[in-house]
């Protein structure tokens, strides 16, 4: 498990924020994944054993692929990050319009990560997991979760 002060080190944002380890360390699912909330697989698009990539979309690191990806799962785009009542949010992490990261926003507003290989996240605000390897958080989608609609913003 990454240590707190190598998690620290890798996201100096997350340094004097609420943020908490929420699992441990597996290969078995990667952020992709588990912003999808699936647990059994490790999303990217190349092919090869124990890698999964919905049918139908290209295998591109295109920012674009996902977030057509993320259109057949019921999101549409929108321009931020806060918390909207009533809908679930994802962020999509790039460089160069290349997926590096996608993190989840939770019902209570604060956002989940999972990092590689190691455990999973809870942070306060998406912009909290910009670094040199995820870039930053460059595009965001939302769909309504009937569940949600008690939230308050």
């Amino acid at each position: 498990m990454a240590s707190i002060e190598e998690v620290e080190s890798l996201f100096p944002a997350l340094v004097g924020t609420s943020y908490s380890e929420e699992s441990d360390p597996t290969d078995t699912y990667n952020c992709i994944a588990f912003a999808f909330e699936d647990y059994s697989n490790w999303w990217w698009p190349r092919p090869g054993y124990g890698i999964y990539w919905p049918l139908g979309f290209p295998l591109s690191d295109s920012v674009d692929v996902l977030i057509d990806i993320f259109k057949a799962y019921g999101y549409s785009e929108c321009d931020d990050s806060e918390v909207e009542r009533g809908f679930e949010k994802v962020a999509i992490y790039s460089i160069s319009l290349r997926i590096k990261h996608a993190a989840r926003q939770l019902r209570s507003g604060r956002w989940a990560s999972k990092l590689g290989e190691e455990q999973d996240i809870e942070h306060e605000k998406a912009e909290h997991l910009h670094n040199s390897s995820y870039g930053s958080a460059t595009h965001f989608l939302k769909r309504h979760r009937a569940d949600w609609e008690d939230v308050t913003t």
